[in-house]
């Protein structure tokens, strides 16, 4: 979370001091939508794709955390699969985390649709 959080805060510094931020403002636009509609949606990219690694990563070692805390989960039972050499349970559990993974992607991508303009096809039939 403190890294997310560093990140917004200097993605924000660094969008703040562009031209588009200073000609909002001196369209007499108040702060509050400069922030947030124009800084914090140019902000969002970068953030949501180290949200998506970290996410990623958190599933991925899971098993030590898991094994670490001596909580018994799923990393437990591929921890077991691997030392019973239970070939199917460990397929399902590495298909199980790919899934997750795709899942992950699938999701923040969908967020670049949604918070970046540029992405969407223009449906006017212009330029």
């Amino acid at each position: 979370m403190t890294l997310i959080m560093r990140l917004v805060r200097s993605e924000m510094l660094e969008v703040l001091r562009q031209d588009y931020i200073r000609f909002a403002r001196a369209r007499g636009l108040r702060e509050r939508a400069v922030n947030f509609r124009h800084a914090l949606k140019n902000t969002l990219v970068p953030v949501i794709t180290v949200t998506g690694l970290q996410l990623g990563s958190i599933i991925a070692f899971a098993i030590i955390t898991e094994t670490v805390f001596q909580w018994p989960g799923v990393g437990l039972l591929f921890i077991n699969a691997i030392q019973f050499v239970d070939i199917p349970v460990m397929a399902a559990y590495l298909m199980l985390i790919s899934v997750m993974f795709v899942g992950i992607n699938l999701i923040v991508d969908l967020l670049y649709f949604a918070i970046d303009p540029r992405l969407r096809a223009d449906r006017t039939g212009g330029h």
